[in-house]
């Protein structure tokens, strides 16, 4: 079986996000497949512009060229949109979340409204749609209107760099991306312009009313437009941040395993990467009580309501207080996220190509 993959959100602003790991990771994975024959179509350059259709547009010269060179099976959409060149029928879309349709659908009118819904009525007509979570499935369904029998969930995995083996190179690693050896809490994820699910502002207020007010907070990710808000948001608040901006998986991994508590509290996860990267290594974790999160970590994290910065603050404090949370967490941490590894989603994911390839067509 051919299959062409559409490689472009590794030459965008995803490339340092959830979306990129999950492309790369993916990528390395399919090749050990047999019986598969994977081409990645990579624009040569990255978009003029960070939006839905520059990257749209940057990503079709390459994926032409590799139609044409290839002819394939099958084309998979990693990043949540059907590729405009290749019939729908013949098309695997991963959705990652439907925030695109929902609370960032931006003004009506606007060329990217026009976009976003254009590509809203194509996931219906799409051989198969992979969703990286039950309840991103259910999202799907209810809001793409995609046929529940052509739903597949395929969660992410997590590389072997993230255990929670500590080495003796984990405090120098700290101690060059600048953030201290003080217990520190941390969160991962993207900082280059504002996301309102990420629940940052709770998560600044939160620290804010620690009894502890020494404690640093540690914002880990590709840095941009909305780390400098924080920062002053953060100065406002007495918070101590550091941002060491993103980093290695190397200095990543060290950074979980050194935290006194890793949290996300967000108003939203699709599958929520970092909380599975930090159970394997084995860190205390607190998370939002919304999306896939509650299902993932299954008990073995603090679950407080979303957007409240005082059950978050409360749920923290819980977490810092003693020495058996984390003996707990690197307990059961590692026993869980086992079960999610790169080759496993490969493994489903060329499932999904089967039965996307001998289904019947989709309804018109």
């Amino acid at each position: 079986m051919s299959v062409v993959a559409d490689g472009s959100p590794l030459k965008d602003s995803r490339r340092t996000a959830g979306i990129g790991r999950y492309v790369s990771s993916l990528i390395r994975s399919l090749d050990d497949i047999d019986g598969l024959s994977l081409t990645v179509a990579t624009p040569r350059r990255s978009p003029r512009r960070e939006t839905w259709i520059w990257r749209c547009v940057n990503g079709q010269p390459a994926l032409e060229a590799a139609l044409i060179r290839r002819r394939p099976d099958l084309v998979h959409a990693m990043a949540s949109d059907p590729t405009l060149l290749w019939p729908l029928r013949r098309q695997v879309v991963t959705v990652h979340d439907v925030a695109p349709w929902t609370t960032h659908l931006p003004p009506p009118r606007t060329p990217t409204w026009r976009y976003l819904t254009f590509q809203r009525a194509r996931f219906a007509r799409c051989g198969a749609v992979i969703a990286v979570s039950d309840s991103v499935a259910s999202d799907v369904a209810d809001l793409l209107d995609v046929q529940p029998g052509r739903i597949h969930v395929v969660p992410l995995g997590v590389d072997a760099v993230f255990h929670a083996r500590a080495t003796t190179r984990d405090p120098e690693i700290r101690r060059r991306a600048g953030v201290p050896e003080e217990s520190y809490v941390l969160w991962v994820g993207s900082l280059r312009a504002p996301d309102p699910r990420k629940a940052l502002d709770v998560l600044l207020d939160a620290m804010s009313l620690l009894e502890d007010q020494t404690r640093p907070l540690v914002l880990v990710g590709a840095t941009g437009e909305e780390d400098k808000r924080l920062a002053r948001r953060a100065e406002e608040l007495g918070v101590r941040l550091s941002t060491p901006g993103y980093v290695t998986d190397e200095t990543l991994a060290a950074l979980y395993r050194g935290a006194a508590a890793v949290t996300l509290p967000s108003r939203h996860e699709g599958f929520g990467l970092p909380a599975l990267e930090a159970l394997a290594c084995g860190a205390p974790l607190v998370v939002a009580r919304v999306g896939n999160l509650p299902n993932l970590v299954d008990g073995a994290a603090h679950v407080v309501p979303p957007d409240d910065a005082r059950a978050l603050a409360a749920g923290l404090a819980s977490v810092l207080s003693g020495p058996e949370v984390r003996e707990r967490a690197k307990a059961v941490g590692p026993s869980i996220a086992t079960a999610y590894t790169w080759r496993r989603t490969a493994e489903r994911t060329a499932e999904v190509y089967e039965r996307a390839l001998h289904s019947g067509p989709p309804p018109a």
